[in-house]
């Protein structure tokens, strides 16, 4: 997927949240193994697989790539996927305005994060934390577990910083364990320097500062 679709920009995801945010934890990588998808497929009752739609956040040519390379791979144990790239305002109307996951109609989503603030809470919380739902935040995968909301509105309250990456670990691995989302990689940003530019800088999420911005 990295080559395909990224261009050999990007790696293996290799946990919940990427190296370079803090608390971040490497557990590894999802091992490919077709055979015990496919019994997997057929202990969950569906031998021959099942037909379902794999939405995009996204309507670029990277998210083109990335859910036809998806696509090819589900059609291996049997799940054949529709692709729909979402406009903006259907990714709101249809994702993140949702509040009943029980109606949801979301099935399969392809979606991107950036952690902004550098730190796990921001990894996890929007996307993994039970009152993070939609519409409040985007938990689009209704995700619930007890344990790990108890972990992040711990780490939350706590000043302690390894108290915090106690925590962060306990949920990371238990979020790997359930796996509500199945992350796919690490996208390598790149930026192009001019020596005569000045203040700009890259900030940890491959965000840029331009506060200090000059042209010399």
């Amino acid at each position: 997927l990295a080559k395909v679709a990224f261009a050999g920009n990007a790696t293996p995801a290799e946990g919940v949240a990427p190296e370079g945010v803090q608390y971040a934890v490497k557990i590894g990588t999802w091992p490919y193994d077709l055979a015990k998808a496919k019994q997997l497929m057929t202990e969950a009752g569906y031998p021959n697989g099942f037909e379902t739609e794999l939405w995009s956040a996204y309507n670029h040519t990277t998210a083109q790539k990335v859910t036809q390379f998806l696509q090819q791979q589900l059609q291996q144990i049997g799940i054949r996927t529709k692709i729909t790239l979402l406009e903006a305002g259907q990714r709101v109307e249809k994702v993140e305005s949702w509040q009943d996951p029980a109606t949801a109609p979301v099935r399969l989503y392809y979606v991107g994060w950036s952690t902004s603030t550098g730190e796990a809470d921001w990894a996890l919380r929007p996307l993994l934390y039970g009152e993070s739902w939609p519409p409040k935040l985007f938990n689009t995968a209704y995700y619930k577990n007890d344990k790990v909301d108890a972990d992040i509105k711990g780490a939350q309250l706590t000043t302690d910083s390894a108290e915090k990456a106690r925590l962060y670990k306990d949920a990371q691995e238990t979020i790997w364990k359930d796996a509500p989302w199945a992350p796919l990689v690490v996208e390598k940003h790149l930026s192009v320097h001019n020596k005569k530019l000045t203040g700009v800088y890259v900030i940890p999420d491959a965000s840029f500062n331009f506060t200090e911005i000059d042209l010399k």
